[in-house]
């Protein structure tokens, strides 16, 4: 079709103006892009980083010169600067929760721990440790505020370049629609149809080598003198957006392995802590011990995260679904979410229904990743000093499917039971917890469906009844989340605590609830007491029992004197169990010489309803002897006759085998609970002949490890040191000595009372 000259006039005045019109455009963005960049760079959230610096620095030069008088908390200046610092941090994190595209606090404890640090002061008066710790908050403040700007610069950076990338691209295109014009024009001063056919031919020849040309070709057409001029300005434009292509991926491939790097440089941490950790608790007594443990549970955590972390960054979430160990699952984000909300010493339950599944296809990298973002960035946002994690099922759409929800509550009061949670008026509020639902469904590329939202609702009226004073609490809060997931099988609850009695001991109403129906699911027959002298009063008719469990929530008593108090009333009963369902491990430190069993809280059922049952069924023998199994590997017979009767005096029985070798092959045979291990002996010593078993343990992952005590006649640390990297739990020296022995075999049962 032939075009007249003057449409084609028209056509490209038309579309110069249209480009100039779009780069006007794009300019004027360029500009309120900056104008914007101005404004940031004096926004409240920036001012109040940099206040909150200044003050932090007004107050430790304050307590710099504490030095040359008294000083207090009450006095000003230090009472003034200290109100002032406690009112910018609250605004800073309100400000910060706000312009979350800024900032986010999800795991930042600085700001957290600088108000603990502040509050410990006004506690202790300790001007000394608080100037101390000011100085490293004061530090870290300055790196943030920094960082802060740095954020601010980059975003601004980043939408620069992007305006200029659009720019050039528009150009790019311009400059090629002109190239087409000007051929068209030149078609009407020659309008032979060899020609036409000659410049069409040229066009289709271009949009073909465009279609199928890689860098290397457009490389080769540069460096080709029969080039054109107009298709060589092409082809550099092309060129210069082909290398911009490959530096973001070059950039993306970089950062990375520099992720996955900082995963394992955190395991490799996490190994040194253990290690120090079991190095430093040979020397330490009972509680040492348990916060030994304590610290080693931490660190696996971290472990977990980062190993957890690392398959997410190496491609998660473009891994093939296989099956997923639901409740397992399931307890692992629970540690993490517990660790989480224990630095803000908040409290934290769980309540798993009883149709939950046992196996799940999915992904559970891209899976966990979701959860812990979605839950955890929850928990950041929200203040509420009572959380209760609530895990249920319901109908999907599609008939295969089931329709997990997870739905995090948070409680202004711990009043509230889960009768007023459930008949609660909860209605659908717009707000956000920093991670949307189009992330969650990229990562998780094999649902089919996942919403998420938020609720609220007044607190019950009837609440207010058991406080003396109504009090005005702020509202409930839950997010809810729904995820569609194909179960293979589902978990089958077992009522092994059939014709047990247990009876509970708490004062939260919420507590009461999930460990009351959580029992009576598995069989047990319960009872409520909400005061610790109703326990007392109960004593005539305590035998009809098998176990007491209180929480260390309870209020108006000294844990340890009641524990130890009741402890001793209940030996008249062989059947009845004193058990304690701890929240943190100071209680347990104080606590576990005084009851039979502790349990960490939040009480997960599949696992803590086997271990009830086992310390249920333990008899005062089971606890003390038959339970743990003695093993002792030494080559001097005269060596080994004394131990066996320090053991025997003390009411153990001990097997014994003579070097490395042999203990490996009893451990695999039969076990042992404890092995006191000689370090040095002739063939297999005992530093292989540890890392062989704990090898072996690891490969059968064993939740019970045997404790293996070290014993050598050398005292250099280098020696110790490679006894506890092999894998021994403590290292004594010979000849063995009695008070020694008790007090490792003391460190050993602190621990197994802790499930």
């Amino acid at each position: 079709m032939k075009i007249s000259k003057h449409t084609i006039t028209y056509f490209s005045i038309t579309f110069v103006v249209l480009c100039i019109g779009i780069q006007v455009f794009l300019g004027w963005q360029w500009v309120n892009n900056r104008t914007a960049h101005t404004h940031a760079m004096q926004s409240p959230l920036l001012l109040s980083s940099a206040n909150l610096v200044t003050q932090s620095e007004q107050l430790l030069q304050t307590t710099l010169t504490c030095k040359l008088q008294v000083c207090t908390s009450t006095q000003p200046p230090l009472s003034t600067q200290i109100i002032n610092l406690r009112d910018d941090i609250n605004t800073f994190r309100q400000l910060a929760a706000v312009e979350k595209s800024n900032i986010s606090l999800v795991g930042n404890m600085l700001y957290p721990q600088l108000l603990l640090s502040i509050n410990k002061f006004i506690a202790t008066e300790d001007i000394n440790t608080f100037q101390q710790s000011l100085l490293t908050y004061y530090a870290n403040l300055q790196d943030s505020h920094q960082n802060l700007i740095s954020t601010l610069n980059t975003d601004h950076s980043n939408k620069q370049q992007q305006i200029f990338r659009k720019a050039l691209v528009i150009l790019t295109s311009c400059l090629a629609a002109i190239l087409v014009f000007i051929v068209l024009q030149h078609q009407q001063r020659k309008p032979s149809s060899n020609q036409t056919s000659l410049a069409n031919g040229d066009i289709n020849r271009l949009a073909t080598q465009l279609e199928n040309i890689d860098a290397s070709g457009i490389q080769h057409k540069l460096n080709d003198f029969g080039t054109s001029p107009t298709e060589r300005r092409i082809f550099a434009h092309l060129s210069s957006m082909y290398q911009d292509v490959e530096n973001q991926k070059r950039n993306a491939d970089l950062y990375r392995q520099l992720y996955a790097l900082i995963g394992y440089e955190i395991r490799g941490m996490t190994n040194t802590i253990q290690g120090g950790v079991r190095l430093i608790a040979q020397d330490a007594g009972e509680n040492g011990a348990v916060m030994a443990r304590d610290i080693t549970l931490a660190t696996n955590t971290l472990s977990d995260l980062a190993d957890n972390y690392n398959r997410l960054i190496s491609g998660g979430n473009k891994a093939q679904a296989g099956n997923i160990k639901f409740l397992s699952f399931m307890s692992e984000l629970i540690v993490h979410l517990t660790a989480k909300t224990q630095h803000s010493q908040r409290v934290f339950d769980c309540r798993l229904h009883n149709n939950l599944p046992e196996v799940i296809e999915g992904n559970a990298t891209s899976l966990f990743w979701v959860l812990f973002l979605q839950l955890s960035n929850a928990i950041s946002a929200q203040t509420a000093p009572y959380m209760l994690l609530n895990i249920r099922t319901e109908a999907a759409d599609e008939v295969e499917q089931t329709r997990l929800i997870f739905e995090i509550i948070f409680l202004p009061t711990n009043i509230i039971d889960l009768a007023m949670i459930q008949d609660a008026q909860w209605a659908v509020i717009n707000e956000k917890s920093g991670i949307n639902d189009e992330w969650s469904k990229a990562i998780l590329t094999k649902v089919s469906r996942l919403k998420s939202y938020w609720l609220q609702a007044p607190v019950p009226a009837i609440a207010f009844q058991a406080e003396q004073d109504s009090l005005i609490h702020p509202p409930l809060k839950k997010l809810h989340i729904g995820i569609d997931i194909t179960p293979k099988s589902f978990y089958r609850v077992e009522r092994s605590l059939e014709k047990k009695h247990v009876m509970i001991c708490t004062d939260s109403p919420l507590q009461i609830d999930i460990m009351s129906q959580m029992l009576s699911q598995y069989g047990a027959t319960v009872k409520i007491v909400r005061a610790a002298n109703d326990i007392f009063k109960s004593l005539p008719m305590i035998g009809e029992y098998d176990a007491i469990l209180i929480t260390d929530t309870l209020k108006g008593i000294q844990l340890k004197s009641f524990c130890k108090t009741l402890h001793s009333r209940l030996k008249k009963s062989s059947r009845t169990k004193l058990f304690l369902a701890a929240s943190e491990s100071s209680t347990v430190q104080d606590t576990h010489a005084h009851v039979d069993r502790v349990f960490y809280t939040p009480l997960i059922p599949h696992e803590m309803i086997p271990n009830l049952a086992e310390a249920m069924q333990e008899t005062e023998a089971d606890n003390t002897q038959t339970q743990n199994t003695f093993l002792i590997v030494e080559d001097d017979r005269v060596q080994q006759f004394l131990l066996k009767k320090l053991l025997s005096k003390q009411g153990y029985d001990a097997h014994t085998v003579n070097d490395g070798a042999q203990a490996v092959d009893f451990m695999q045979e039969h076990g042992a609970n404890i092995i006191f291990m000689d370090c040095i002996m002739p063939g297999m010593g005992g530093i292989e002949a540890t890392k062989l078993i704990r090898q072996r343990e690891g490969e059968m992952d064993s939740h019970h490890p045997a404790t293996i005590i070290g014993a050598t006649a050398l005292t250099s640390a280098s020696e110790h040191k490679s006894c506890i990297e092999a894998g021994m739990d403590y290292v004594i020296s010979k000849p063995y000595k009695n008070d020694e022995i008790i007090k490792v075999i003391k460190k050993y049962m602190a621990i197994q009372k802790i499930c």
